[in-house]
């Protein structure tokens, strides 16, 4: 069986007739076979072959070898084709068939590149460290990672990824290729360079080799990174006693209403943040501070621990997501027993803090129903800016033509006698207009004397003269 048969002749001119070879090239792994046929346009004499790890064999359709086979129509065809029944590392190297033809001589050689794989070994990771020399990295520290395949045949190929995410050319170095010749082994070392994100804490930067050699076709490295990011809310989620959800956009600071609690029914506070390493957090209700497993006074409102999300493939410390689950994401929740108007006038500040920094948030709760729009994202923000200014441009535009006499308000535009100084709407004579007279110095006539602007009474007699 031959393993990745390329078929191109291969035509090799040494001294004597052009040998036409096939394969020109093989890839095989150990203990497969591989077949090799060798012509010439005229019949041969004899057909000697050397392969890489073995002996000078002398082929033909009567001599047999218990490594080598001869195959094909025959010498007398012009043609010597042999397989190599079980190939080894050491037959790794150029196969030569040497031809001999009565008319010529000296032999004709052909020879085809027969590539033994090698699995190399398993990929090696190198990362730098971080600003402050330790495997723990902060929010746009610049990370520098290399990857290096040893002794493989043939060279292996190389391919980054963060958790399953394709890393292609954005901070990636072109592969170095190390021949090692004593073995015809090479080894193959790319480096990447990565501004790293509060989205990188926790996901696994990956160097994955493909190899035929290997088992699977593929031996990969992998490195969880530790980023570190102060803790900041994503969006807080009020909960009334019918669990319904109300998503708002993340805030700094500031006060949050939340809607469609329930006097004397159960309710929630809920707060996802994003953080690393695991926040602490404390409720602040009306001054009365609550740690995570503490109840207030009256015992109707209780703190719960917090708790980590699921886990999942994104998410980052300033992200806005409705889907928020994602790794170094915490919930925090606070229980009230029987919601009663004065839960209503109160304010909740929720305090998260880390060894990178502290956030807070401040919730108010009702009992209205959410008011329409309360949600309106950035486009719905931009849609009704761009309304606005449409708005205003055409009003712009018709108040431009009336003032103008322009396009529909033409009918109407004011005509000033320049003879006068006066400015005045002059009636229509004969279906024409008197606004917008074509020379303001003349007055509209219903009559007009060969060409002449002269206005000629109707009942004026023109009066015979003497010559």
């Amino acid at each position: 069986m031959i393993v990745n048969f390329e078929t191109y002749p291969d035509r090799v001119s040494v001294a004597g007739a052009h040998v036409e070879v096939e394969p020109g090239e093989v890839l095989v792994l150990p203990g497969q076979n591989v077949t090799v046929m060798c012509r010439l346009a005229v019949p041969l004499q004899y057909c000697r072959v050397e392969i890489p790890g073995m002996k000078a064999l002398n082929l033909n359709a009567k001599l047999s070898h218990p490594e080598v086979s001869f195959y094909g129509p025959g010498l007398p065809a012009g043609q010597c084709g042999f397989t190599i029944n079980r190939v080894t590392d050491k037959n790794n190297g150029v196969v030569r068939c040497m031809l001999g033809v009565e008319t010529e001589s000296t032999e004709s050689v052909g020879q085809v590149h027969l590539i033994v794989a090698r699995a190399p070994k398993v990929p090696e990771m190198d990362l730098s460290r971080s600003t402050d020399a330790v495997t723990v990295y902060k929010v746009n520290d610049v990370l520098e990672a290399s990857c290096i395949v040893k002794d493989g045949r043939p060279v292996a190929n190389i391919s980054w990824f963060l958790d399953d995410e394709p890393l292609y050319r954005d901070g990636l170095s072109m592969p170095t290729v190390i021949d090692l010749a004593k073995e015809n082994l090479q080894s193959k070392l790319q480096n990447l360079t990565r501004t790293l994100q509060a989205s990188d804490n926790a996901k696994h930067l990956r160097c994955v080799a493909y190899h035929p050699a290997y088992q699977d076709g593929r031996a990969e490295t992998m490195r969880q990174l530790d980023v570190k990011c102060k803790t900041v809310p994503d969006f807080p989620i009020g909960k009334s006693s019918s669990l319904l959800t109300f998503p708002v956009a993340p805030l700094p600071q500031g006060e949050l209403d939340k809607f469609g609690y329930t006097i004397g029914q159960p309710g929630l506070i809920s707060v996802v943040m994003q953080a690393n390493p695991r926040p602490f957090i404390e409720w602040d209700i009306g001054g009365e501070r609550l740690k995570e497993n503490a109840n207030d006074q009256t015992g109707r409102i209780e703190a719960e621990p917090i708790t980590e999300l699921v886990s999942s493939s994104w998410g980052e410390c300033t992200s806005v997501s409705w889907e928020f689950q994602g790794r170094g994401q915490y919930q925090a929740n606070l229980r009230i027993a029987a919601i009663n108007k004065h839960d209503t006038e109160k304010i909740y500040v929720l305090n998260a803090y880390n060894d990178m920094g502290s956030q807070s948030y401040n919730i108010k709760i009702s009992t209205s129903p959410e008011p329409e729009g309360l949600e309106i994202g950035i486009g719905g923000i931009i849609g009704i800016t761009v309304a606005i200014l449409v708005l205003l441009l055409i009003v712009f535009v018709v108040l431009f033509a009336k003032v103008t006499g322009r396009w529909c308000f033409s009918d109407g535009a004011t005509v000033i006698d320049y003879t006068t100084g006066d400015s005045s709407h002059h009636a229509a004579v004969d279906g024409v207009g008197g606004d917008g007279v074509d020379n303001p110095h003349h007055q509209v006539s219903q009559e007009y004397i060969n060409g002449n602007d002269l206005p000629v009474k109707k009942d004026e007699k023109k009066v015979d003269t003497a010559v």
